[in-house]
């Protein structure tokens, strides 16, 4: 055989080897990427998923927590107080007592309608504390002085206008002769427990 066509023989195998081989790795690089292609687009469907069911859930644990926060409803436990400021001397009385069971349960909105004229300063399920002013004294203005040999109690308005409220059951003669003449002018106090501790010492 002619040395020129066994050359010519041997470069057509390799060239056809050639071929075949860059066509198997054309191939395989080929299904490779569209194996890529297609997990991309699963992850990033799962990512899609996985952010969509995150905002559903952070949506709806914010819709409970507003729908909790207005509806807080008053305790068994609760503590109510009343504070009343008195424009006429110038004094807030402030009392505290536990919620009446009457208003157990009841949202805000029915406490200031069953309080109509005071003002919510504060209201949770544990402590409500209501405010209004009034145009009067705070009729906790006593004097006290002797009257028909014993200590006499005297309530004072807002025009200071005195008016006997109860004669005590202290004798003002077995008293020292210092208090004995304090209480002949007379003795001003505010506030019931002032009076109270005022009236103890003479016990």
């Amino acid at each position: 055989m002619d040395k020129k066509w066994l050359i010519c023989i041997i470069i057509a195998i390799i060239l056809g080897l050639a071929v075949g081989v860059g066509l198997a790795i054309y191939s395989s690089n080929s299904n490779k990427t569209k194996g890529l292609d297609i997990l991309s687009e699963k992850e990033l469907a799962g990512e899609n998923t996985y952010n969509k069911n995150n905002v559903a859930n952070e949506e709806n644990e914010i819709n409970a927590l507003e729908t909790s926060s207005k509806e807080e409803n008053v305790s068994p436990n609760a503590i109510i107080t009343k504070k009343i400021y008195y424009t006429a001397c110038d004094h807030l009385k402030k009392e505290s007592e536990e919620i009446p069971k009457e208003l157990v349960n009841k949202s805000e909105q029915e406490i200031e309608k069953e309080f109509s004229g005071w003002k919510i300063e504060k209201f949770s399920p544990t402590e409500i504390v209501l405010y209004k002013e009034m145009s009067e004294n705070c009729g906790e203005h006593y004097f006290v002085q002797e009257h028909n040999g014993v200590i006499g109690i005297y309530s004072i308005d807002e025009y200071g206008v005195k008016t006997l409220k109860e004669d005590t059951e202290i004798m003002v003669q077995y008293l020292p002769e210092e208090d004995i003449q304090n209480l002949k002018a007379g003795v001003e106090l505010i506030g019931y427990n002032k009076l109270t501790e005022f009236l103890q010492d003479y016990e």
